[in-house]
């Protein structure tokens, strides 16, 4: 019997392609291969994204789409966040899907797919190894489930459910089959980083997480996403400053910066606790380099608040971000406010915190110029070009390094010089190929960033 294939789309964040690793490494144990070609599968798996609604509009296409690209007899199963969010109605509405998963059925996704495709083993397959969808030099790692803090314009935790801690020594011990395989950068996940373990014993254990999987792959960059300011504490500061292999990088969504706005949408901080956590972090790591998210146009926002996070802006503190129009969110409190603000109003405002943070965003990127800095080679562009980067800079939500050599290869570490600004983007050329790692090499950096 010819072997069963399976194509993945997997959409949305990191948190849901960690997931769909999970489902493929039951579809290996299977047996299933896996291929590229959607019209060469037996099975088509389709990880929906649900947090907002342009999210929402791309799965409801892609499942569209694969149903009428698929061979004919094969199975389209959907999983994800839009399945846990809407499955009544999507069943009715979408018939062209074979199998809905949702989030309760991952443990037994694997007799799932045994009931509709025919000729599987009825034991799992001997494989142990973890699945990665990335390139093979980073890979993320969930350290957490769901969420608690149910800020009022997010339906996170009313599908995805409360904080939910992974053990600790499975994390480590992950952390290590990783940086076995020869996985160079390692992102730690979840919805809320820093809340980590509270619901288990009550006490925040990340900074004890960072330090024991920094040490238990040591040759790996560790990074940190997702994190809160009320939860950023003091010793977390001194984990990432205290561990040479932790990247001095922070992703911090705010959302606001006016006092007002923060309590509409139940973000329980104010402007005044964010800047001293802020200040915190860069006093104790003069390199750190913070991205954040803004929301705009959430019901009852007033012209003094968008100044307000405008000037917050204009302080020059991050060096990464992105601004979201707000759009209502079924079972949220925000979605039953009064004083909801037109689209039209929203756009302008959109545009009005895009272009302020662009500007900001900007004069930052400029202080690298003239840098030494050690990258990690992500991927190759046309013509020798190389995409690479520095501590400073996440994979697919971040700017680059744009390094031209051919003799570069992705997962390499490589010294180079900044020489220009392309937008964002650092072009630098390359000093030496096949560098060191770089661990506590970013206090070059210190002077731009005082």
């Amino acid at each position: 019997m010819a072997a069963v294939r399976a194509a993945l789309i997997s959409l949305g964040c990191a948190k849901n392609l960690s997931d769909s690793e999970r489902l493929v490494g039951e579809l290996k144990g299977l047996g299933i291969a896996l291929t590229d070609r959607l019209e060469a599968a037996d099975l088509v798996l389709i990880n929906t994204c649900g947090f907002i609604e342009p999210a929402k509009q791309e799965s409801i296409e892609r499942i569209l789409g694969a149903a009428q690209a698929r061979r004919p007899g094969a199975k389209l199963f959907v999983a994800g966040c839009l399945t846990e969010r809407y499955l009544e109605a999507l069943r009715a509405e979408l018939p062209e899907v074979d199998v809905w998963v949702p989030f309760a059925d991952y443990s037994r996704f694997a007799d799932l797919v045994r009931r509709h495709v025919p000729g599987l083993p009825e034991h799992r397959l001997r494989h142990d190894e973890r699945v990665q969808l990335t390139p093979p030099h980073y890979a993320y790692l969930k350290i957490a489930e769901g969420c608690d803090n149910d800020c009022n314009f997010c339906a996170i935790p009313r599908f995805r459910g409360r904080h939910r801690s992974r053990p600790f020594a499975e994390l480590v011990e992950e952390a290590r089959a990783l940086q076995r395989r020869g996985v160079r950068e390692i992102i730690l996940i979840s919805q809320h980083l820093d809340y980590y373990h509270r619901d288990l014993d009550g006490q925040a254990r990340l900074p004890q997480l960072v330090r024991a999987i920094a040490a238990a792959a040591p040759q790996s960059w560790i990074r940190l996403h997702y994190c809160y300011p009320n939860d950023f504490s003091d010793e977390l500061i001194a984990a990432m400053a205290e561990t040479p292999n932790v990247c001095r990088y922070v992703d911090m969504p705010l959302q606001h910066a006016s006092d007002r706005m923060l309590a509409v949408m139940g973000r329980r901080t104010t402007r005044a606790r964010i800047v001293e956590r802020l200040d915190a972090i860069v006093r104790a790591m003069p390199d750190a380099v913070l991205r954040t998210a803004f929301i705009v146009g959430h019901p009852g926002e007033r012209p003094t608040d968008v100044a307000c996070l405008e000037r917050f802006i204009a302080e020059g503190r991050f060096d990464h971000g992105g601004v979201f129009a707000y759009s209502d969110e079924e079972g949220t409190v925000s979605a039953r406010m009064p004083k909801k603000l037109s689209p039209r109003t929203i756009a302008a405002r959109r545009r009005r915190i895009e272009r302020a943070l662009a500007q900001a965003l900007a004069e930052r990127a400029a202080r690298w110029l003239g840098q030494e800095l050690t990258v990690l080679v992500d991927a190759a562009r046309d013509f020798g070009l190389f995409a690479c980067r520095h501590y400073g800079q996440s994979p697919g939500v971040d700017s680059v390094v744009l390094v031209e050599d051919d003799r570069l290869q992705p997962g390499m570490w490589a010294r180079v010089r900044v020489r220009g600004l392309r937008g964002l983007d650092l072009l630098a050329d390359c000093l030496e190929r096949d560098a060191a790692a770089p661990f506590l090499e970013a206090p070059a950096c210190r002077a731009g960033l005082s």
